[in-house]
């Protein structure tokens, strides 16, 4: 019925978070401790020294001629009373040692992994390694470090009980000791089984739950609020939603509904145990084998036990569900990122003298097969504007992101002044770099901290963001808004402002402009302005970028035209390149995609 290694398997949780409470709290694991211990020992010292009582004043009551001294019963009234509140005392103390532990343990915990999650590789959020390890590990929330720890400590503290009734029950009768385990035993396995297969049900319903999450948030995320009411997809979504929860819930409810069944049972023959022990110790006592001390004691233990054993089947049923955030987190902390710096990185050239390029530079991504990236002969000179034409799809992005180190080529390799960008320091050779990403970041922020994110190391009142703002012409606005460059773009907070698509380009541009870096990197860096705004940034664009070196990727040809080089991809090969004049001359792609896209306004200039 039971698989003993299966069931055994959340050992190794325990493995996994004993390193972590003694790191991250080495002082109130060991108060935690000590109090848990106080506070078993204590509370079984209370119920002996009930039994104690009762011993002496039933031989008070049966003595004639110690009828009339009470001094003894005082005694252990008074010593009974005392224990109790020491075990009051224990107790909040615990409680206290275990919540601190676990706070601390909590924010250890983010720490660790605040600091895998910012040097993890780019490679691990662009894959379903992401979505399986740590997305499901945050989506357990912020609590779930200290229910761990708390679980944890409970389970240990109910050990501890256990062991101590079971040697006081010893003290009684060892005969009692398997009615006990009768008891306990096989309402922990049952429970234990149940909980293994519940716990594998939702390992292999991980997907279906993915699934439902995303459809509730696509029903209640501002995100689709537009489209979600103009092409009435409200209930479409609200069905898919409801048949995924009901069968979720009708495999969950199968599952509960065969355990009740078994519990029952299992419970009902721990009941006819405890019932025939207690009748085997009242015939003792009746006897004179035992006093009634001893009576009053089993009954008293006897039930604390149960209270124990129940409590201790939940923490191990926890314990499962512990084991499946722990291995997601586990996993997670031992990812070391494969793009790292090198034994002894090369100092970077300052200035750049020849420039990067690309030498025949092929690339796939990890656990894909196909080439995104084929032959690639790439270069950019100092000051020298480069663009980057083709369709959606010919792997103009993929190329930014081995530009960035974000990726290291397959085959082949980029040179930086002749030397390999895998030999320099990481984060040094990506400083050399402002970017502006398609799929720019909306920081939560003021606009002045949206800016100067893009060079974080400056203070926060320099008058770069200004200067910065201003090429990215982004100044008019900002100085609109209620409280200027302090107003945050959000409405997620008070006194937050949101602004248009257009707006958060520029700030995007405005960010890109920040540092002063050698290459600026604009992926379609006009999709959202107006016609009027994007003449005005490349008007002057050499001047805006102080005459450094830049990479531009764009579909509106107009905007690429005024590039000191253009390279065409398709499919992931570069098949043309040249100045403008050339590429057209030659009559090629670029020839095609620019006369495609100026076909129109050549009608309204006839």
């Amino acid at each position: 019925m039971v698989n003993l290694r299966k069931l055994l398997a959340p050992v190794d949780t325990l493995r996994a978070i004993l390193p972590l409470l003694w790191v991250s709290s080495r002082k109130w694991t060991l108060l935690s401790t000590l109090f848990m211990a106080m506070e078993a020992c204590l509370g079984l010292a209370t119920l002996y020294l009930l039994k104690q009582l009762v011993d002496v004043v039933t031989q008070l009551l049966g003595d004639a001629a110690s009828a009339g001294s009470f001094t003894p019963v005082l005694w252990y009234v008074a010593l009974t009373g005392i224990t109790t509140l020491a075990f009051i005392a224990a107790r909040a103390l615990s409680n206290l040692a275990k919540e601190i532990q676990s706070l601390l343990v909590a924010d250890h915990i983010d720490q660790e992994i605040h600091a895998r999650a910012v040097t993890a590789d780019l490679a691990f959020y662009e894959s379903p390694r992401y979505f399986d390890t740590l997305e499901r590990a945050r989506e357990a929330g912020s609590h779930r470090p200290v229910q761990v720890v708390s679980n944890l400590m409970m389970l240990v503290r109910n050990c501890i009980m256990l062991t101590a009734i079971a040697a006081l029950i010893l003290s009684l009768n060892w005969l009692l000791v398997p009615v006990l385990a009768i008891a306990i035993v096989p309402a922990l396995l049952v429970r234990l089984h149940f909980t293994r297969h519940l716990y594998d049900w939702q390992h292999r319903r991980t997907q279906m739950e993915r699934r439902a999450g995303y459809l509730d948030w696509l029903m209640t995320s501002d995100h689709h609020a537009k489209e979600l009411r103009l092409y009435q997809l409200g209930d479409h979504l609200r069905g898919c939603y409801g048949r995924l929860r009901s069968q979720i819930r009708q495999e969950r409810l199968n599952i509960t509904q065969r355990r009740t069944r078994v519990e029952v049972a299992v419970g009902a023959i721990a009941t006819i145990a405890f019932f025939s022990a207690l009748a085997y110790l009242a015939w003792q006592t009746a006897e004179g084998r035992n006093s009634v001390g001893d009576l009053v004691l089993f009954l008293l233990i006897f039930q604390r036990a149960q209270s124990m054993g129940q409590e201790l089947v939940h923490q191990l049923s926890n314990l499962y569900e512990d084991h499946l955030y722990m291995g997601l987190l586990i996993e997670f902390l031992a990812i070391r990122p494969v793009i790292a710096d090198p034994a002894s990185p090369v100092p970077l050239p300052d200035p750049m003298r020849e420039g990067i390029r690309f030498h025949d530079v092929s690339f796939h991504y990890p656990g894909c097969t196909t080439p995104v990236l084929r032959h690639i002969d790439l270069s950019i000179a100092p000051g020298q504007i480069v663009a980057l034409v083709g369709t959606n799809g010919s792997g103009k992005t993929s190329l930014i992101k081995l530009l960035c180190r974000l990726y290291d080529p397959t085959t082949g390799e980029i040179t930086l002044d002749g030397v390999d960008i895998r030999d320099y320091g990481l984060e040094a050779y990506r400083r050399l770099f402002s970017v502006i990403f398609q799929d720019y970041s909306h920081y939560a922020e003021s606009a002045r901290e949206n800016i100067r994110f893009g060079d974080i190391q400056a203070p926060c009142d320099t008058p770069a963001v200004q200067t910065a703002a201003l090429k990215a012409d982004a100044d008019g606005f900002i100085q609109e808004l209620s409280a200027g460059y302090d107003t945050p773009l959000t409405r997620m907070f008070d006194d937050g402002q949101e602004i248009s698509i257009g707006q958060w380009q520029k700030v995007a541009l405005a960010r890109a402009f920040m540092q002063q870096s050698s290459v600026i990197i604009l992926d379609e860096p006009t999709s959202a302005l107006d016609p009027g705004a994007e003449f005005k940034l490349f008007e002057s664009f050499r001047e805006r970028i102080d005459h450094r070196a830049a990479l531009i990727i764009s579909h509106r040809l107009s905007t690429v035209r005024m590039a000191d080089h253009i390279y065409v991809m398709e499919q992931g090969v570069i098949h043309e390149s040249g100045t403008h004049d050339e590429l057209i001359k030659r009559g090629g792609i670029y020839c095609r995609l620019f006369n495609q896209q100026a076909h129109h306004y050549r009608e309204v200039d006839a």
